[in-house]
């Protein structure tokens, strides 16, 4: 098996989530129905280079990254969410571009996390 390269399956995920519509329709599903929207996205990607994921394969990449995202990815993403009050917007911006980055990289870490485990399948 070729090696899965994590900036490889990472920029796959920005390239789909791109879309617009596609990005309107997974906010609103994380949301709603708390989609973890990297994991979504990492499987579209994956199976487009030939790794699908089948319904067990996709419970153990949510079991490998629920603490992850549960721990590290909601929190900070609740932060940037709670930084968009328009009071002290100014003085918030750049704390909350800096929360951002974090979330950014935590979430590239989960596809870091995701790659290794589907190179040893």
């Amino acid at each position: 098996m070729r090696t899965i390269d994590p900036d490889t399956a990472w920029n796959g995920i920005a390239a789909l989530y791109a879309d617009a519509s596609l990005e309107r329709s997974l906010l609103r599903r994380q949301d709603e129905e708390n989609l973890d929207v990297v994991l979504h996205l990492f499987a579209r990607w994956a199976a487009s280079q030939g790794h699908a994921l089948d319904a067990d394969a996709l419970a153990q990449a949510e079991a490998l990254v629920a603490r992850w995202r549960a721990e590290v990815i909601a929190p900070l993403r609740a932060l940037r969410r709670s930084m968009k009050t328009p009071a002290e917007l100014a003085r918030r911006e750049a704390v909350r571009d800096k929360v951002k980055a974090a979330e950014l990289a935590a979430e590239r870490a989960q596809v870091q996390m995701l790659c290794e485990w589907l190179q040893a399948r």
